[in-house]
């Protein structure tokens, strides 16, 4: 199987996914869409869908709705409708997974309260979509795209849903310790603002990345393989 995995930034990386990937034996093609996130209305090229079994839409650090990167979000919505168009299924996260609902008809908006660091979820499926705790990281929030079932929600918004072969999640699965160091050095996130202490936030990551990683394996898993159809 081969991934395309869309980052939003050189920061954006695929974490504990590209690890899950190597050991479920996809080939992943990491595209990062903006290389400089200071000038993020200049952005590269997506490519076509042709070779892909599989497309993994990343975090951001920006809204869908931005002005600013409607230089190039238009597109990557309209890449995302063709994939589930094609039955190609899509794994969006956070960001992807906002852009995701946006390209299938839901709506991304201001969530009423921001959701930063490590949150429990209330899920239906327990199994396949554990209850965390999960990283979380972000203003905004989607609404469930027509066609869709709603997995799993917290009070301020869904937190994920499946339609199709495809799902979108609004946590950050993918975090380890290593992912996090290049969030905090890239600058991206304002602690203060978030009311974050930085040395919590990584000691908190440290100590809870082995049984996320094994969270994220089995959620991982169960869209591969029940959602996807492709284990």
């Amino acid at each position: 199987m081969r991934a395309m995995l869309i980052q939003h930034s050189s920061y954006g990386g695929g974490g504990t996914v590209l690890d899950w990937a190597e050991r479920r034996g996809i080939e992943v093609d990491p595209v990062v869409v903006v290389p400089d996130v200071d000038r993020p209305e200049i952005a590269e090229p997506l490519p076509a869908l042709d070779g892909y079994d599989l497309v993994v839409s990343m975090g951001g650090r920006w809204s869908v709705y931005d002005d600013i990167i409607q230089t190039w979000m238009p597109r990557e919505l309209a890449l995302l409708r063709e994939a589930t168009n094609r039955d190609l299924p899509v794994l969006g996260i956070c960001f992807g997974g906002q852009a995701l609902a946006a390209a299938l008809g839901g709506e991304v908006k201001p969530a009423t309260v921001p959701e930063h660091g490590w949150h429990t979820i209330d899920t239906d499926l327990p199994d396949a979509v554990p209850a965390g705790p999960w990283m979380e990281w972000h203003s905004d929030a989607f609404t469930v795209p027509p066609g869709a079932t709603e997995l799993a929600r917290s009070v301020v918004c869904p937190q994920a849903y499946r339609i199709g072969r495809s799902m979108g999640v609004q946590f950050h699965p993918e975090i380890d310790a290593a992912l996090l160091d290049g969030w905090l050095a890239s600058g991206m996130f304002d602690l203060d603002e978030a009311g974050i202490d930085e040395a919590a936030l990584r000691a908190e990551t440290t100590r809870r990345e082995a049984e996320a990683r094994v969270r994220t394996g089995r959620l991982l898993d169960w869209f591969l393989d029940d959602v996807a159809q492709l284990g």
